[in-house]
């Protein structure tokens, strides 16, 4: 009987496979691993009870972003139609602009029809108050 590299390299093979296929036979009759991923060497039972977790908890973070969102949405929609906008909320909205959520704002803009009017008409009238105050300081 001969030694050659490719029986060699076959015994290697067997050797380090048989090992493997042994902990992922385990993973999935001990941890309830789904076989797919019990076959990544390094997926433990903690990671498959925290993706479980995870999607258990979906639905439920799913519907807590839902209402957070309605929520913004009334409120944000309520102002405009009851009040209109004040310089307070221009200020805030000038804020979010300057640390660069104008995006965000757009979109509050885009939550009435005359939201951009009234957003520019208040902002015009605030720089020129600021510019009026300046040149009074000065």
């Amino acid at each position: 009987m001969t030694i050659n590299a490719i029986t060699i390299t076959t015994a290697l093979v067997v050797i380090l496979f048989v090992p493997y296929l042994i902990s992922i036979i385990r993973k999935v009759q001990n941890h309830q691993i789904p076989f797919i991923k019990a076959l990544h060497p390094f997926y433990t039972k903690e990671m498959n009870e925290a993706a479980l977790l995870k999607e258990r908890l979906s639905p439920i973070v799913r519907e807590m972003e839902t209402q957070t969102m309605a929520k913004f949405v009334k409120y944000w929609t309520s102002k405009f139609e009851a009040t209109g906008l004040s310089e307070q909320d221009v200020l805030e909205l000038n804020a979010k602009i300057a640390c660069g959520e104008q995006n965000q704002v757009d979109g509050i803009l885009a939550l009435h029809p005359d939201g951009r009017a009234q957003f520019d008409q208040i902002n015009t009238r605030l720089k020129e108050q600021s510019l009026q105050e300046t040149e009074v300081m000065a």
